[in-house]
């Protein structure tokens, strides 16, 4: 996607970039440090103190155009209801890792219909589009990586997989 410009306190951002094929998982690694959550805009008021959380996202979609989200006006894309979604995956974790792990966001299908956009969000505040976070959370990501072949997924992973 590409960065819009500063709106208010927040910014507008066109997310997606054109791909159309239908991988059954992201992988990657990723070295993740969280800190207490020490900023809050309501209704997150309730989780400061509390450890906060990475957010590894993809999302495959047949919006007629970039999706555009305005931070300040509260436009985001409704992960759940959607209907130009086709695949989602997501993975998040509070959890100090010391160091890179490999991760595998399996892609869950909703239609067998073909992409026209992909998201991929790699964020060290889950809910910091919503302003609230803590700051010093560090994420880093790295070798991002499709695959395409159900067979190299785990069991587990697998299960979450619903691809054709």
């Amino acid at each position: 996607g590409n960065f819009g410009e500063i709106s208010g306190l927040g910014a507008i951002l066109d997310w997606g970039a054109s791909f159309s094929s239908r991988p059954v998982a992201l992988k990657g690694w990723y070295d993740y440090s969280p800190v207490a959550i020490n900023r809050t805009k309501a209704p997150y008021d309730n989780l400061k103190g509390q450890t906060d959380k990475c957010q590894l996202m993809v999302l495959l979609t047949d919006w007629p155009e970039q999706f555009e989200i305005n931070t300040t006006d509260g436009k985001f894309v409704d992960f759940d209801n959607d209907p130009n979604i086709i695949g989602f995956g997501r993975y998040q974790s509070d959890v100090t890792t010391g160091g890179y792990e490999e991760f595998v966001i399996p892609i869950e299908y909703r239609n067998s219909r073909t992409p026209k956009y992909i998201v991929i969000v790699a964020a060290s505040s889950y809910l910091g589009d919503y302003f609230t976070g803590g700051e010093g959370s560090t994420l880093y990501v790295d070798e991002f990586s499709f695959e395409y072949d159900v067979t190299k997924l785990t069991d587990e992973q697998k299960a979450n997989v619903n691809y054709r």
